[in-house]
C-alpha cells in the first residue's frame, strides 16, 4: 500500500515539472551524487517549440562543443547532452541548462551535482615530539561529504580523555609532551551519508633538537703518509645524520676507493700529506631538526722529523797530549716543530746530563732546531755509539753518533798476582782488558828472576793446553790460558800481554797449592740407624777449590766395623752429611778430612755419637674437651720418636652401641708430623665414639684410644628445672621487698628528724 502511494506522489511531482518547466534533465534527480574521477553524462531535451540552448556551469561558464575537451556539449536531434569526461570537485554545484520558447521566452532548469570524494589522509607516517614541549601532530582528512575526526591512541586504540590532549581542526595537539606520547596515534575519518570510514596510524617519536657537535680526532691526528680519522659526534633525538664539507661549500661523499672516505659520522683521510691542511666541517641534523649544528676542525697535518747524519769521530788519547774537546750536532733537516724535543742517549740508552766531563748544549733548540752533545775533556769511558733520539707528535726517530777513542789497553781483572795448582792438576788464568782498537793478546812464561828469559806459550807447548780469546763487551776482551804445570813450574811467572800499538801486561806467579787445613764437625744429630753431621768447612782451602768430604767412622766395641764414605763439597758453607745404614743404640766414632787436588788434609778429632733405640713413638693424650654437641677438640704430647722421625699422623673414629658393639670404623684423618692437636667435627649428639689416634715412624705406629660421649654440659632454658626457677622467682621478689621496707624505713627516720 505504502510502495503504492511512494510512486504516485513520484508520477505527480514528475507531471508538476513537465507542466511548468518546458525543460527536461535526465537524469531526473534534483540532486545527483557520483564518485569523483568518474566520467558524467546529463541530457537537457524541450517540449515542443522549445530549443535547448547551452549548459552553465557552476561558475557561470557556458560549455562550448569539443569533442576532445574533458567537460563538452553534444548536441543531439532530441536535445543538448552534457558530457564530464572526469569528474572533479571544482565540478560540484548547480549546473544549468538554458533555453528559449518559440516566442524568444528564455527558460532554464537546474541539476545540482555533489561530487564524492572518499576519504584521504593528508599527513607524516612519523612525526617528531619534543619533551615537554607543545606539539601539534598533523593529520589533514579530505572528503565529500565532509568527514567527522577521532582520535585513538596506541595498538589497543584507548580513547583520548585526557585533558593533555586536544583536537583541532588539523589535527592533534600534545600539550606538554612527555615519554607516554612515544607511541602509536590512530587519526579516524567517518563519512555518515556514505558510510564510508577509514583510519590512519602516525608514529609519534620523542626528539631533541642537535646540540653538543663536536669534532674529535686522536692524538696524533694527521701524520703525513698515514690516515687520519675525523670523527663527529652530537646528541639529538632521532640520532644525528652527518654531512661533511671542506671549506664551505666542497663536500664529501661516501666512497670507498678515494682518498677521502665518508663512513657514516666518520671521515677518513687516506695518505695525509700537506695539502691535506685546512678547515673542515660537519653538520649534524635530524628529521626533527633538519638545520641542526654545523662546526668546524682546522686540521695541521704533521710531519715526521728527518735528521741529518753525524759523521764518525775518531781520536787518539794519551797522558802524554793535553785535554781534548769534541762535539757531536744534531739537527732536525725536516719535520713539524710541534712538541719538538731532541734527546741525548748513553750506548746503554740511559739519558745523558750535563755531569762527568760530559754537557749538553740546548741553545739552538728554539732557533735552528739543533742539540750538541760535548765532551769537555774526552776519557777512554766515553768511547761508544751516542743515539741522537728526535720525537714529535707525528714520530720518534734517532740517528747514531759513533764516537771512536783509542787509546791504551787497561787491565781490569781478576784483581790477583797469585794462582795455585798442583802437579797433573790444570790451572786456568784469565786476563781481562778494556782496549781500544782490540789488541792482540799473548801468554809468556818468564824465568824466575829473569824477565828477559822469555818463552811465547804456543800450541807446541806440551804443558800448555788451550790459549782462548773473546770479546766480552765492545771494548772488553778477555783471553784465558789453561795449563797444566811441572814440577819445575812452580814459583814462575805467567804474563798476559794485550796490545793495540800501545802495550799492556798482567803477571801471575804459579805456586804450587797446600794441603787444606782440617774440617770441623759441629753437629751431631742421631737417630736410630743414622747420624747427621753439620760440618764447617776449613778456614783454609790451600788455594785450590775443595773436592771431597771424606768421613771416617767406627762402632766404640768393634775395630772391624771401620769404614769411610766420601761426599762431593757443594759449597763454602756448612753442610749437612747423613750416615745411613747404621747399628741401632750404637756408639760409634766419627772423623772427617777433606780433599783437594793438593792432597787430603788431616782427619778432624773424634766426636762420639750413640744411635737410639729403634722404637715406635711414645705419646699420651693429654686432652679431648667438647667443644659443641657435634665436635671435639683432640690434644696429645709426644714422649719420644722412638729413635726416628714421626712420619705421619692418623685419626680414625667410630660409633659404639649400648651391647658395645662398634661400627665400621671411618676413613683415616691423616695429619703432618709437627701437628698436636686437632677437631673432630660433624659427629651426632648423645652418641658414643670410639676415637683412635696413631703416630708412625719407621718402626711403625703406636695407638692410643679413648671413647667418649658426645654431649656437652651446656645451659639450656628450656630443660631447666621448675623448682630452680621458682626458686630465682622468690629470691627476686624478697629482694625487692627488702628494698621497699628499708627505703620506707629511712623515710620515717627523715620525717621523725625533722619534727
Amino acid at each position: 500500500m505504502m510502495k503504492t502511494i511512494h510512486i504516485s506522489v513520484f508520477i505527480v511531482i514528475y507531471l508538476i515539472r513537465i507542466a511548468f518547466n518546458q525543460l527536461i534533465i535526465q537524469p531526473n534527480e534534483p540532486i545527483i551524487l557520483r564518485d569523483q574521477y568518474k566520467p558524467f553524462i546529463a541530457l537537457c531535451s524541450g517540449q515542443e517549440n522549445i530549443r535547448v540552448v547551452s549548459w552553465e556551469s557552476p561558475s557561470l561558464i557556458h560549455i562550448k562543443e569539443n569533442g576532445s575537451a574533458r567537460l563538452t556539449v553534444e548536441r543531439k536531434s532530441y536535445g543538448l547532452r552534457l558530457r564530464i569526461r572526469n569528474l572533479t570537485q571544482s565540478e560540484q554545484g548547480i549546473w544549468k541548462c538554458l533555453g528559449s520558447d518559440q516566442n524568444g521566452k528564455s527558460i532554464s532548469n537546474t541539476l545540482q551535482i555533489n561530487v564524492k570524494v572518499p576519504i584521504t589522509f593528508v599527513s607524516e607516517p612519523i612525526q617528531y615530539a619534543e619533551l615537554n614541549s607543545n606539539v601539534l601532530i598533523r593529520c589533514r582528512v579530505i572528503a565529500n561529504p565532509q568527514a567527522e575526526i577521532s582520535w585513538f591512541k596506541g595498538r589497543e586504540k584507548v580513547n583520548l580523555l585526557s585533558s593533555n590532549y586536544e583536537q583541532q581542526t588539523d589535527g592533534l595537539k600534545i600539550h606538554r609532551v612527555s615519554s607516554v606520547d612515544n607511541d602509536t596515534f590512530w587519526c579516524q575519518a567517518d563519512v555518515t551519508e556514505t558510510g564510508e570510514s577509514k583510519e590512519y596510524s602516525i608514529q609519534v617519536i620523542l626528539a631533541k633538537t642537535i646540540s653538543s657537535t663536536r669534532i674529535t680526532c686522536v692524538s696524533p691526528c694527521a701524520v703525513e703518509k698515514r690516515t687520519a680519522t675525523l670523527i663527529c659526534e652530537a646528541n639529538g633525538m632521532p640520532p644525528p645524520r652527518y654531512t661533511w664539507y671542506y671549506g664551505e661549500f666542497n663536500t664529501f661523499h661516501s666512497n670507498g676507493i678515494s682518498k677521502f672516505v665518508v663512513r657514516e659520522n666518520r671521515l677518513i683521510i687516506n695518505y695525509v700529506d700537506e695539502t691535506d691542511n685546512g678547515r673542515y666541517s660537519c653538520h649534524a641534523f635530524n628529521d626533527y631538526d633538519k638545520q641542526g649544528q654545523r662546526i668546524d676542525y682546522n686540521l695541521n697535518v704533521i710531519i715526521p722529523l728527518q735528521l741529518s747524519q753525524i759523521l764518525p769521530i775518531e781520536i787518539s788519547i794519551d797522558d802524554q797530549f793535553p785535554t781534548q774537546r769534541v762535539a757531536f750536532s744534531c739537527r732536525v733537516l725536516r719535520g713539524s716543530s710541534t712538541n719538538l724535543s731532541l734527546e741525548w742517549f748513553y750506548p746503554n740508552n740511559t739519558l745523558v746530563q750535563s755531569t762527568d766531563g760530559i754537557s749538553i748544549d740546548i741553545s739552538q733548540m728554539m732557533t735552528h732546531h739543533l742539540i750538541e752533545l760535548i765532551f769537555n775533556s774526552v776519557r777512554r769511558e766515553h768511547h761508544g755509539n751516542y743515539t741522537c733520539v728526535g720525537k714529535n707528535l707525528g714520530d720518534r726517530t734517532s740517528t747514531i753518533a759513533q764516537f771512536l777513542v783509542k787509546y791504551k789497553p787497561v787491565f781490569i781483572s781478576p784483581d790477583i798476582t797469585h794462582v795455585y795448582s798442583a802437579p797433573g792438576h790444570q790451572v786456568t788464568m784469565k786476563c781481562r782488558f778494556d782496549s781500544y782498537p782490540p789488541p792482540i793478546m799473548r801468554w809468556i812464561k818468564l824465568s824466575a828472576n829473569h824477565e828477559e828469559n822469555q818463552t811465547l806459550l804456543e800450541e807446541i807447548n806440551l804443558q800448555m793446553i788451550e790459549i782462548t780469546t773473546k770479546q766480552i763487551d765492545s771494548t772488553i776482551h778477555q783471553t784465558e790460558l789453561t795449563y797444566e804445570p811441572t814440577e819445575e813450574d812452580f814459583g814462575l811467572k805467567f804474563q798476559c800481554q794485550a796490545d793495540n800499538s800501545r802495550m799492556e801486561k798482567h803477571t801471575f806467579t804459579l805456586q804450587r797449592a797446600e794441603l787444606p787445613h782440617p774440617a770441623r764437625i759441629i753437629e751431631v744429630e742421631p737417630h736410630s740407624t743414622t747420624i747427621n753431621l753439620t760440618v764447617q768447612p776449613p778456614l783454609k782451602s790451600g788455594g785450590l777449590p775443595l773436592l771431597q768430604y771424606i768421613v771416617k767412622y767406627e762402632q766404640i766395641d768393634n775395630p772391624d766395623s771401620r769404614q769411610m764414605i766420601s761426599f762431593p763439597v757443594l759449597s763454602n758453607d756448612t753442610q749437612m752429611i747423613e750416615l745411613k745404614s747404621l747399628q741401632v743404640a750404637h756408639f760409634y766414632r766419627i772423623q772427617i778430612a777433606v780433599k783437594s787436588h793438593a792432597g787430603q788434609s788431616t782427619f778432624s778429632v773424634p766426636v762420639q755419637a750413640k744411635t737410639l733405640r729403634g722404637d715406635v713413638p711414645q705419646f699420651h693424650l693429654t686432652n679431648i674437651s667438647c667443644l659443641n654437641n657435634q665436635s671435639y677438640l683432640i690434644q696429645w704430647i709426644i714422649d719420644n720418636d722412638g729413635g726416628s722421625a714421626i712420619s705421619q699422623i692418623e685419626i680414625t673414629y667410630a660409633k659404639v652401641h649400648k651391647n658395645n658393639k662398634t661400627e665400621k670404623w671411618s676413613k683415616p684423618i691423616l695429619l703432618q708430623p709437627l701437628i698436636n692437636e686437632y677437631e673432630l667435627k660433624d659427629l651426632r649428639p648423645k652418641r658414643i665414639y670410639m676415637i683412635s689416634v696413631r703416630l708412625l715412624n719407621t718402626a711403625g705406629f703406636s695407638e692410643r684410644q679413648t671413647q667418649k660421649t658426645i654431649a656437652c654440659q651446656m645451659y639450656i632454658p628450656q630443660s631447666a628445672r621448675v623448682p630452680v626457677i621458682m626458686g630465682i622467682i622468690a629470691l627476686i621478689l624478697f629482694g625487692t621487698s627488702l628494698v621497699f621496707l628499708l627505703l620506707v624505713l629511712i623515710r620515717v627516720l627523715w620525717d621523725c628528724k625533722r619534727h
